[in-house]
């Protein structure tokens, strides 16, 4: 094997040894609902959430059932999620660039409302 091809194999295995995250993509977690919870519609509920808006990302927007609700500027926090009426909802925190456009960087959480 010459130099070059050496090389080559040590470059894509290094490469290949780290997740993609771990090169600056990006990345959301919501800690607070969990998946499945289930929330009280007369509670004051909170998302808890962190961000990682990677290269592309500028700040997220939070959905429920895919209708934005909120413009969040801080990439760790909470948000109060008003007016949750009964029944299952999908809560997603997404990351949008400067044009509030949505860069595929996303999390979202099933919960039920009673």
């Amino acid at each position: 094997m010459n130099r070059k091809s050496v090389f080559a194999a040590v470059a894509l295995g290094f490469f290949l040894a780290f997740p993609v995250v771990s090169l600056g993509q990006g990345k959301v977690v919501i800690t607070s609902p969990a998946d499945g919870a289930t929330l009280d519609a007369l509670d004051e509920n909170r998302l808890a959430y962190e961000v990682d808006p990677g290269p592309r990302g500028d700040h997220v927007h939070v959905y429920v059932d895919g209708r934005e609700v909120g413009i969040l500027r801080k990439l760790k926090g909470s948000y109060l999620l008003e007016s949750l009426t009964p029944g299952n909802r999908s809560v997603c925190v997404k990351v949008v660039n400067k044009a509030h456009v949505p860069i595929g960087i996303e999390k979202c959480v099933r919960v039920t409302v009673k």
